[in-house]
């Protein structure tokens, strides 16, 4: 596991109860590109309650992507809070949150707002649906009673690597000027996978797929779990029908 300190920004003054698109808070749509902060509510009662509580989830359109969630823990007079996120598919990714316990208090918003630096954590592989834990934050009594009646934020990103986005030009020059169907017939030099809900796996140019189906092209954005490990799993397509899919969008449009 990878870790590195990155700065962050200071929260805006302006942000209130209802929470902004950059803040994860339940089932609202949060894009993963785009999120900075977690949003705790209540923190203050879960602190005296030890559970384990959810947070909310991240997505890349309307797909889910991950989902945060929190167990909170007393030992003595230390108050402690274990983050986790769960991942929706298998996949590699990089995480960065606040780094520390250090906080500032927004009193006009009633929010307290973890500062100083971000730590990024890096994953590789991961299983789908897997809980991991990232970090723990602990908190003396005093701490606690500044949380009392204000929400917590804690700051958080996705950093992604290097775009592998396939140019708008590349792709229109070969859905216009070339039938593709001899490449998936015989995919030298593949650099994506596809495999079938009964295990059947097809290798193929992502390029193909992106210059023939707009489906595939904003499933091979960079940004994607499937564009960064290279291959996607339709679990409720069989090996047949995939092959006639595939045999049709690689073929001149």
């Amino acid at each position: 596991m990878f870790e590195q300190h990155l700065p962050v920004l200071e929260p805006s003054v302006n942000q209130i109860n209802a929470a902004p698109p950059d803040v994860v808070n339940g089932h609202r749509p949060c894009q993963t590109r785009e999120v900075k902060w977690l949003r705790l509510d209540k923190i203050y009662q879960k602190f005296y309650r030890p559970n384990f509580y959810d947070i909310g989830g991240t997505y890349t359109q309307d797909v889910p992507d991950y989902w945060f969630s929190f167990k909170t823990e007393q030992v003595g007079t230390t108050f402690l809070l274990h983050l986790f996120i769960r991942n929706q598919g298998v996949t590699s990714f990089n995480v960065a949150l606040s780094c520390g316990n250090k906080f500032i208090v927004d009193r006009k918003a009633e929010t307290v707002y973890l500062q100083h630096y971000l730590k990024e954590f890096q994953f590789r592989q991961v299983s789908e649906m897997t809980h991991t834990y990232l970090t723990t934050y602990n908190f003396s009594e005093l701490d606690i009673q500044c949380l009392k009646d204000r929400k917590l934020h804690i700051a958080v990103s996705f950093p992604f690597t290097e775009s592998m986005d396939i140019s708008l030009e590349v792709i229109n020059n070969i859905k216009l000027n070339h039938d593709c169907s001899a490449l998936f017939a015989d995919p030298i030099g593949s650099d994506f996978v596809i495999e079938s809900a009964d295990g059947v796996k097809f290798p193929i140019h992502r390029v193909i797929l992106t210059s023939h189906s707009e489906v595939f092209k904003a499933m091979l954005k960079g940004d994607t779990a499937e564009s960064q490990n290279s291959y996607v799993k339709l679990i409720d397509v069989s090996g047949e029908d995939l092959r006639y899919m595939l045999e049709y969008i690689t073929r001149v449009q």
